[in-house]
């Protein structure tokens, strides 16, 4: 009878890779990244950018402090800091308490204090263990530049092949910075079927209603509930155009025989107004803006807004939304310098510059440290592709900033480059890759590299490109890794004459479990669609996307091999089956561990890699177990 015991060199390698796949998880998902990768963000400036003086200018001060408390804090600790505020702002009398709440969720309150008084408070409640933050208000706003015109054309033919597809929409021949980024192979890949971006700007023209009306080219695209943190109502319509614009750019209505494109046409779009008729906002509401898309269910937030200081408590904000899971996209802003502006420079936030038609910087474009990506925000001086057009950014949108009237007008600036990215972005999100670091590495690693790192970063985003290392690298590594453990556990099995199913069908089963289909060219199958996405991203990849926050809890764990197991064991014909799905899980939530692509709700981010690789050990050893049984 075959001996049992395993070998103690197997014990070895066994106990080294479980060590690599720990620390490899712990590095992951802290943000490591190595020199190399590093440089798009912290190369110092080339020679013309240090001898291009730009004297600073202070964002405007709102008049008012922003007071953000403990997110756990109570209705006494709440009353305890009013107290303490009173006695700052005292001998002026103050009966306003913790003055207007912004965000009841974030704790955080807008305070209007006497101006000579100010000192006093920040250094009292500065002092207050019970605030997380306090800083005098300022506004970003939306540095822009619009020429408007109604382009004349006649429709191009659709096609709708194989490799690429090209709408039906008149005027998307004059779109040249659609086919910049590869939009037309994209949309042959995924069009954003169910991801929500949340707009954060001047609003939305997204309905009929009282003196608004709908954008006629945003007719088809999909709303969900928004908020107007200006008027503090559930009505964001714009007053101003520019978010129309930047909404139009991310889902415009494609393909209806009508006016433009969109980059992620399919994807829902969540109106979230901060800013005024004039274009500029208060730090608060665009710090609550942030919150609340993370809490409404936002995959991705673009912020064409922004200025030269730094907001504790918009960075607060950013940090929550990362650690839900939402990919943050934000101009780098039109300086013109060699800095990236905020909310761009914030950790945890995609910063994107622009480029012109023929691929070099736009003259207004920031550059240099924090920033990530550039994508075409257009250079309406010019005509460079000849199309009888300026080289703007066409979207349609309002005119005059009568929200009844509307026109194609093509703008420049970093504010339309964003979109493009956050429409990208969602394009990503949608064939699975929701992790936001992932995302971002997605999105940079398959950039075109445009040279000069400190003025381009990683470089032009590519559409087609990423949603192929998405959809394929994650399936593919997956795919090898269940072959490997599989043929690993089954021939150690075989070979101590314990094995009871067939060798090359488990293990088949195994590699299609974990995403090994994500290795072969999906979207060379015509009529596929969204359903590349599910085929590359594996069982529990697929599961976790689909699901709720529970489900993608569960899909990324053992339950289901194990509820599997409990409920097939004694079917002598679905053994084979369950050793498959057995390794193939565990394989995914290794590669996961390494690599991660989906973000795990209801965990915080240290403890998402020991779970994964916790689960897998489970899934290995169930595997394992039920082969032996099968004898």
């Amino acid at each position: 009878m075959p001996s049992t015991r395993s070998l103690p060199w197997a014990k070895v390698i066994f106990g080294i890779a479980v060590v690599a796949l720990l620390l490899a998880s712990v590095l992951a998902r802290s943000g490591f990244r190595c020199p190399a990768t590093a440089c798009g963000a912290g190369c110092p400036p080339s020679r013309a950018a240090l001898s291009m003086p730009h004297p600073f200018v202070a964002d405007p001060a709102t008049g008012a402090l922003l007071v953000d408390l403990d997110d756990d804090a109570s209705p006494e600790d709440r009353e305890a800091v009013a107290r303490e505020l009173a006695g700052a702002i005292a001998p002026f009398a103050w009966s306003s308490g913790l003055g207007e709440m912004l965000s009841d969720e974030a704790e955080l309150f807008r305070v209007r204090a006497p101006e000579s008084e100010v000192s006093d408070v920040l250094a009292r409640l500065g002092r207050n263990e019970l605030v997380e933050g306090i800083e005098v208000e300022r506004t970003w706003s939306l540095p822009e530049t619009e020429l408007g015109f109604v382009p004349s054309s006649q429709p191009p033919a659709a096609t709708d092949g194989e490799r690429r597809f090209t709408p039906d929409d008149p005027y998307y021949r004059f779109q040249w910075h659609l086919d910049q980024i590869g939009m037309p192979e994209a949309w042959a890949r995924a069009r954003g079927a169910g991801v929500v971006v949340a707009v954060i700007d001047t609003g939305v023209a997204y309905r009929d209603g009282d003196r608004f009306l709908r954008a006629p080219d945003l007719a088809r695209t999909r709303f969900v509930e928004g908020w107007d943190f200006v008027d503090d109502d559930a009505q964001p319509d714009d007053e101003h155009g520019h978010g129309t614009h930047v909404a139009g750019t991310i889902a415009q209505s494609t393909h209806n025989a009508l006016g433009v494109a969109g980059v992620a046409p399919e994807a829902a779009i969540m109106p979230l107004r901060v800013l005024d008729r004039n274009g500029a906002g208060g730090w608060g509401a665009i710090a609550a803006s942030i919150r609340w898309a993370a809490d409404h269910g936002a995959n991705v937030i673009n912020m064409s807004l922004g200025g030269g200081m730094r907001s504790r408590t918009v960075e607060r904000a950013i940090e929550y939304a990362h650690e839900k899971g939402v990919v943050v996209v934000a101009a780098a802003g039109n300086a013109s310098r060699s800095t990236v502006e905020y909310p761009a420079r914030h950790d945890h936030v995609i910063a994107v510059g622009a480029v012109r038609f023929d691929r070099t910087l736009s003259f207004y474009s920031s550059y240099g440290r924090g920033l990530d990506v550039v994508a075409p925000g257009g250079d309406t001086r010019v005509d460079q592709n000849g199309d009888g057009m300026p080289d703007g950014v066409l979207q349609n949108t309002l005119v005059g900033r009568d929200p009844r009237r509307f026109d194609y007008v093509a703008y420049q600036g970093t504010s339309m480059a964003a979109p493009h990215v956050a429409g990208v972005a969602a394009l990503i999100v949608g064939a699975g890759v929701t992790d936001p670091d992932a995302v971002e590495r997605v999105l940079t690693s398959t950039a075109v590299d445009l040279g000069d790192r400190t003025r381009y970063a990683a470089g032009l985003v590519q559409a087609n490109a990423a949603l192929a290392r998405a959809s394929q690298e994650s399936g593919a590594a997956r795919g090898a890794l269940a072959a490997l453990l599989g043929l690993g556990v089954l021939v150690g099995l075989r070979r101590r004459g314990k094995l009871g199913v067939g060798l090359a069908g488990a293990t088949m089963l195994a590699v299609v479990v974990a995403g090994g289909l994500g290795a072969l060219p999906w979207h060379l199958v015509p009529g596929l669609g969204g359903l590349e996405s599910l085929l590359a991203g594996g069982g529990p990849g697929a599961a976790a996307h689909i699901g709720g926050r529970w489900t993608a809890l569960f899909a990324m764990s053992a339950l289901v091999p194990l509820a599997a197991v409990a409920l097939m064991l004694h079917f002598r014909k679905m053994q084979p089956l369950l050793v498959g799905l057995c390794l193939g899980t565990a394989a995914f939530l290794l590669v996961e561990a390494l690599a991660p692509t989906t973000a795990v709700a209801l965990l915080p981010g240290w403890l998402v890699g020991p779970w994964l690789v916790l689960n897998a050990g489970v899934a290995l050893w169930l595997g394992r177990q039920v082969a032996r049984q099968s004898r």
